[in-house]
């Protein structure tokens, strides 16, 4: 299992991929190229972590609180984790949040971690307000692409939305009545928040990408307000089946649930 980590863990980058044979293939071992500011921002950092030979089901687990920060713009107050199929990967080659190019990559399911839920921003356009929101890339607003209901971004400073550095899911919005929205993400795709980091393969050093997330393609934001009743994002997640079939041996039990 593959751990991808994104967040400002420093400035060393190491890529490992756990093939099916139990090898370990160091893929990639450098400097991040970014400046110093763009490290502390956030870095894409993939650990390699070999289980205890316990057999558990990795799926995503993406359920949280939000702090609001305005009427339309919350903080992440939890760790979450998604599950990702790699087989291919999507290029944007000109920044438009569609992907023009797809690459068989061939790395399977894997569970990325995020460490950091104090950078991630959600923020809406709210219907009647005439604000116009789009997904940024490293800093500038995708100008070129569509505009979207909502937005999940990294940030610079925690909970400044005014420091959106890089979104990675966005898309439309369905109201769901007297509980919140239904948040559809666009293509099913997550962006890393620095792009393509890994040299050497084809692939220019940060190019647009995205990954396939593999078990949801949607959240739910439920509505709160007032002490005991918290705004809260959740993932839509679909288990496959595999995951299923281990949930019944109650392996999933013994996993720590992060919080």
């Amino acid at each position: 299992m593959v751990n991808f980590v994104q967040g400002n863990q420093g400035s060393h980058i190491r890529t490992i991929f756990l093939w099916e044979k139990g090898e370990s293939k160091d893929l990639m071992e450098t400097l991040n190229p970014y400046s110093p500011q763009r490290i502390a921002q956030s870095a894409i950092i993939a650990c390699a972590v070999i289980g205890g030979g316990s057999a558990y089901a990795d799926m995503t687990d993406f359920d949280t609180t939000l702090t609001p920060l305005s009427g339309s713009q919350f903080q992440v107050d939890s760790v979450f984790s998604i599950l990702y199929d790699l087989d291919a990967i999507h290029l944007d080659l000109n920044n438009d949040n569609v992907p023009d190019q797809d690459m068989t990559f061939g790395a399977g399911d894997y569970l990325g971690e995020y460490l950091d839920p104090e950078y991630y921003v959600l923020d809406f356009a709210l219907p009647g307000s005439g604000d116009i929101l789009k997904p940024y890339f490293m800093g500038s607003e995708l100008s070129g692409a569509a505009n979207v209901d909502w937005r999940l971004s990294y940030v610079s400073n925690p909970g400044d939305p005014s420091s959106i550095y890089s979104t990675i899911m966005s898309g439309s919005a369905d109201s769901i009545t007297g509980v919140g929205l239904t948040l559809n993400i666009t293509g099913g795709l997550e962006w890393p928040v620095n792009g393509w980091t890994i040299p050497n393969v084809g692939i220019p050093i940060g190019t647009h990408w995205a990954a396939d997330i593999a078990d949801f393609d949607s959240f739910t934001f439920t509505y709160g307000g007032g002490p005991g009743n918290p705004f809260t994002l959740s993932a839509n997640v679909v288990p496959a089946p595999g995951a299923i079939a281990l949930l019944g041996l109650g392996a999933f039990a013994s996993r720590r649930r992060r919080s």
